[in-house]
């Protein structure tokens, strides 16, 4: 499939498309919330591939604070091969932002058959997966005509953490005040994100120059911004068409280092807080020593051209993180002379049905 829209764009719309999510969330999680609303829950399962994955982790995380109960991201093959083990109490979330994913419309029909409550997670109407779940999550971002996810990304993510956010206020895991202010802050987080993408134009463009000759790059984080940094990974191989893996800090040093070499690129993103932010310090001081090719998002202590201006809020921080990273995988892409919108192989998905044909 050959895309027509601009993903820059899209990233310039994010901070909108979630304040009008923000805005409307009652009416967008009413249909979930009816469902859930009849039953206990003891589980959740949040499933989905790509993107989609990388938005359950992040839910995941959210949802053991919130909720109190354990809570899965899965792939949707290990979750049909799991399929009977999952507690009748459980939900499950399936997400496709295109609502054509196979695996996830499978996976669905598998566990629905159990009597098991179902959830679609999708940013289009009437699509296949809708047809497969007793109650469907609709991401309100508007259709993302570009090759790679970006507003639907983080669209998805903060529908799922309002979601978390209601099912809490429901079951009395934290009260209504509680739930008041977490929206708050993600408002605050939302009507800064015009002044994080106007403050990393600068340091994208600059790092461009540097990263477009990159064919070696290593992305290193913390456990608490896993989902982003899965998401990194994902987006800057597909986009940039390059070798990239990702790591955990802590992973990192126990034996990745060793694959590092005077050709890899390093590019590290700094959590909020946390014991690991120390050690990221330390391995960037290490690799500068080194004399290696490094850049830094959120770094403490950067010099002041280098801020993006982030709230840092310990919870929803990756909403804001995400917006230089997207910037610099689009501009990465362009500046590699790869047009985004058209697949290095269009027959892949067609070959392997993998995903339902659209007429988009």
């Amino acid at each position: 499939m050959i895309y027509q829209g601009d993903a820059l764009n899209y990233i310039y719309e994010t901070p909108a498309i979630l304040q009008h999510i923000l805005d409307n969330e009652q009416s967008i999680l009413a249909e979930a919330k009816a469902l859930v609303s009849k039953t206990e829950i003891t589980e959740v399962y949040i499933t989905g591939s790509g993107s989609s994955y990388n938005a359950a982790v992040a839910a995941a995380f959210s949802a053991k604070k919130l909720l109190g109960i354990r809570a899965t991201a899965v792939y949707p093959v290990t979750l049909l091969e799991e399929c009977k083990l999952i507690s009748d109490k459980a939900v499950v979330l399936g997400i496709s932002q295109q609502g054509t994913s196979m695996a996830v419309i499978h996976t669905l029909d598998a566990i629905r058959s159990r009597g098991i409550p179902v959830i679609s997670v999708t940013g289009e109407y009437e699509t296949e997966i809708t047809k497969h779940s007793d109650a469907n999550i609709y991401i309100e971002c508007g259709y993302e005509d570009a090759g790679a996810t970006t507003k639907g990304y983080t669209s998805t993510v903060l529908t799922l953490m309002l979601f978390l956010i209601m099912l809490a206020e429901d079951y009395g895991k934290i009260s209504l005040q509680e739930g008041k202010d977490y929206r708050k802050r993600i408002k605050a987080v939302i009507k800064n994100m015009n002044t994080v993408l106007e403050d990393s134009k600068t340091w994208c463009n600059q790092t461009v120059e540097k990263l477009k000759e990159c064919d070696d790059l290593i992305i290193i984080s913390s456990s608490n911004l896993k989902s982003l940094l899965l998401e990194s990974v994902l987006k800057f191989s597909e986009t940039c068409r390059l070798p990239v893996r990702g790591y955990e800090v802590d992973e990192f040093m126990h034996g990745m280092y060793n694959a590092v070499t005077e050709r890899t690129n390093l590019l590290y993103l700094y959590p909020a807080s946390g014991n690991e932010l120390e050690r990221m310090e330390k391995l960037f001081k290490y690799y500068e020593q080194k004399k290696s090719i490094q850049y830094a998002i959120n770094m403490p202590n950067m010099p002041k051209k280098m801020l993006f201006g982030f709230l840092n809020d310990p919870d929803f921080s990756m909403l804001e993180y995400n917006l230089p990273l997207q910037m610099l995988f689009v501009l990465t892409s362009r500046a590699r002379g790869i047009n985004l919108n058209i697949p290095k192989d269009p027959e892949f998905h067609k070959y392997m049905g993998s995903k339902l044909e659209m007429d988009k």
